[in-house]
């Protein structure tokens, strides 16, 4: 795997904040970096994207489910994006609140359909079970399900000077990962570059990685399976990134619809968006 040396220090300042697409609202741990696109009558779906890759991760997604008549938002979670780095604990709580204030502060009133992927998949499913008369649908795809062993990582001292000196360089390539045929997106290592330099990301993610990434997720998914939202699991096939074994038994905990996207790695709503958001756009507008 090459090795990117990764520069950090720029910081998120307001004319950054200028230059960058979208909006900015802030919250109650920083601003957070966010679009809104659709009618605006139109049901509101809020995509939460993964551990790193921020919300261009829905690029292929976001038009397609504003231009069917949806009112969509994306954003960026803390630690990522152009989205602030508090020095705080980067938990189910600080993302759970994340999404709450951020319905509130764009005064978003009606239940929501929420689409999650890896990472967010748990952030989405973590907010519903504790916000459940907010959350009509969900859809999770190839969804962070158990916990990451993330070994010396998880060290205080050790675990940042491994973090800086090896893994933070190795993860810009890593994201090809995350595709089945990686040849196709040759600028992903950039695109994820221009993000992890801000003052802060390093530290948000060994954050995250410590408190989110490496706790299990299956209570949530339990007590999701509960209240009996309707589900839907999108799998790329070829997941090198979290595997595929778990895809079952989320299916009989959620009683969900699981659609299997061959050829396809850690990101087929990407990938292969021609299939995936037509099985989005059909499951939300059921009923």
């Amino acid at each position: 795997m090459a090795m990117i040396k990764v520069r950090l220090g720029k910081r998120i300042t307001n004319e950054v904040r200028k230059q960058a697409s979208g909006s900015f609202v802030r919250l109650a741990q920083g601003f957070t970096h966010y679009e809104l696109a659709g009618p605006e009558d139109g049901p509101v779906v809020l995509l939460v994207h993964g551990f790193s890759v921020p919300y261009y991760t829905w690029d292929r997604t976001f038009p397609a489910l504003a231009g069917a008549g949806f009112r969509v938002i994306r954003f960026d979670l803390y630690g990522r994006g152009v989205s602030d780095r508090p020095y705080t604990r980067y938990d189910r709580r600080l993302f759970v609140e994340q999404v709450s204030e951020l319905l509130n502060a764009l005064h978003v009133q009606v239940p929501i359909d929420i689409v999650g992927t890896s990472m967010g998949g748990a952030v989405a499913t973590a907010f519903a079970v504790e916000n459940a008369d907010r959350v009509r649908k969900i859809v999770l795809i190839n969804p962070l399900t158990r916990r990451w062993k993330i070994g010396p990582l998880a060290v205080p001292g050790i675990g940042e000077y491994l973090f800086a000196r090896f893994y933070l360089p190795a993860l810009p390539e890593k994201q090809l990962d995350d595709f089945s045929c990686p040849e196709q997106f040759g600028d992903w290592p950039d695109r994820f570059l221009a993000q992890v330099r801000f003052q802060g990301s390093g530290r948000a993610l060994l954050s995250t990685l410590r408190h989110f990434m490496s706790r299990d997720h299956l209570t949530d998914y339990q007590r999701l399976g509960g209240l009996k939202k309707k589900a839907l699991l999108i799998w790329g096939d070829s997941d090198q990134v979290l595997g595929t074994e778990d895809a079952p038994i989320l299916q009989g905990l959620l009683e969900a619809k699981l659609h299997w996207i061959k050829g396809s790695g850690h990101a087929p709503h990407y990938e292969h968006a021609e299939i995936v958001n037509p099985l989005i756009i059909r499951f939300l507008e059921q009923d």
